[in-house]
């Protein structure tokens, strides 16, 4: 009887928002809100929080799996270079007006810069997860070395002008895609196995895939298979997606990028297929979940950009549904993927405490991140928004302990192959020293580009 009325009470809350946002948002008005500072800072904060989490459970607890300390360097890394990328854009929004032309030009190439490194991280990270591709020393360090020189080759060409960037686009690309393939091919060779060891590798893929590609045109497959790719080239680059200086002309810049965006859709739409008719007791809730709610947003995004004539609001949507979204999704899939999998020594208590912190503070930041989406595009007054982020949280962290203990326990569909010396265990300090290196020679390229020298 009592847990029927406490799902009573939360039932009621939860329809009482669903009702008090419409009521209040008629009283307000319509009203042009498209301030995304805040959004950004908190990204930031997440990212950077998660970042340095990270790196405190690899240098710390060395006595974790080297397989999964390297896994968690590499992550922290890309957590760490989103995190630089939200600070350049959150200090450009806030202090643009009163920098130099050059200060402007060094944040923004930065970020580029920076989102080379986070694209250039994604074939490291399908190489290790969820189960080590190189299971030998030197080619493990090989792949390393590849990543870091492509990378600087890159930023090298782009920052000096040596070759047309649409070749730069196209090599970049090329090299995603491919790396793009590992996840595909984890998922399609396991998922029906009879052996649930293999199927969790399946389903680990298909949501590390998710994860990491939601960025990459996931959300996009309607306007690539409704719109011809059409709706995500815009002349202002708005959104981050696709620019092209002359709309009338083929782009190489388009199809390149249009490339990545259909192999990451197509991997999407399989999973959603698969995940509908796969058998019964092979079925992931939480992969099912995932994959049908990022198939539902691309499916808003495509009436979005089909329907909706209004510039701002296009732009805004643009920004929450395309850009936002490894700032809001991709740290929730990811931290859910270290606690299911037991990336984390959870055994020991110092370390469970803190993976405890963080996801009470995953569930603070992603809840306030949410409403500030809501409230861009339904401005309500802040005692009121305030209230119900309150209420919110308070039926989140209620829930909180026992999400926490059913995705951290130990069970069958949580085991994964382990190699414990394919890599010995300074090899993961010099990886996360190699990392930082090579992402600060990608500032320095930044100040460059800029001309701020030379």
């Amino acid at each position: 009887m009592q847990n029927l009325w406490l799902r009573g009470l939360r039932a009621a809350i939860f329809f009482s928002a669903l009702v008090l946002i419409p009521v209040v948002r008629a009283e307000e008005g319509m009203e042009e809100a498209t301030n995304t500072l805040d959004l950004v800072i908190l990204s930031m904060g997440l990212n950077i929080l998660i970042a340095l989490t990270l790196l405190w459970f690899v240098i710390k607890h060395r006595e974790n799996f080297v397989q999964n300390r390297l896994f968690l360097a590499i992550i922290s890394l890309l957590f760490l270079a989103n995190g630089i990328h939200f600070a350049c854009e959150s200090f450009v929004q806030l202090q643009g007006s009163s920098l130099s032309e050059r200060s402007v030009g060094f944040l923004s190439a930065t970020s580029i810069f920076i989102n080379y490194y986070t694209a250039l991280i994604f074939p490291l990270i399908f190489i290790l997860f969820p189960s080590p591709i190189f299971t030998e020393r030197h080619h493990m360090i090989w792949a390393g070395v590849v990543v870091a020189v492509m990378y600087l080759v890159l930023i090298t060409i782009s920052t000096f002008e040596l070759l047309p960037f649409s070749l730069v686009v196209f090599l970049s690309n090329l090299f995603m895609i491919l790396s793009f393939m590992i996840p595909v091919r984890w998922y399609l060779l396991y998922r029906d196995s009879p052996e649930q060891l293999e199927r969790n590798h399946a389903v680990a893929a298909g949501m590390l895939g998710i994860g990491i590609l939601v960025s990459q045109g996931m959300f996009s497959w309607p306007s690539l298979f409704i719109f011809g790719g059409e709706t995500l080239v815009s002349t202002a680059s708005a959104g981050g997606l696709t620019s092209t200086a002359v709309a009338d002309t083929v782009s190489w810049e388009v199809v390149w990028n249009h490339m990545r965006f259909i192999v990451s859709s197509m991997f999407l739409l399989y999973i959603v297929f698969k995940e509908l008719t796969v058998a019964k007791e092979m079925v992931s809730v939480p992969l099912r979940f995932v994959a049908l709610v990022v198939f539902f947003i691309g499916i808003i995004n495509a009436l979005v950009a089909g329907l909706v004539e209004d510039y701002s609001l296009s732009t805004l949507w643009d920004f929450f549904a395309i850009r936002g979204t490894y700032g809001l999704v991709r740290p929730l899939i990811i931290v859910y993927l270290l606690l299911k999998f037991n990336l984390i020594d959870m055994g020991n208590p110092k370390v469970r405490k803190v993976a405890r912190l963080v996801a009470l503070v995953l569930i603070s930041v992603w809840v306030a991140m949410v409403f500030e989406i809501f409230q861009a595009f339904l401005p309500i007054p802040q005692l009121l928004s305030a209230a119900i982020i309150g209420v919110v949280l308070a039926f989140l962290i209620g829930w909180e302990d026992r999400v926490f203990e059913n995705v951290a326990k130990e069970s069958e569909d949580s085991q994964l192959y382990l190699i414990d010396n394919f890599v010995e265990q300074d090899d993961v300090s010099r990886f996360i020293a190699i990392g930082l290196i090579t992402m600060v020679i990608g500032c320095f390229m930044a100040f460059i580009y800029s001309g701020m020298i030379l």
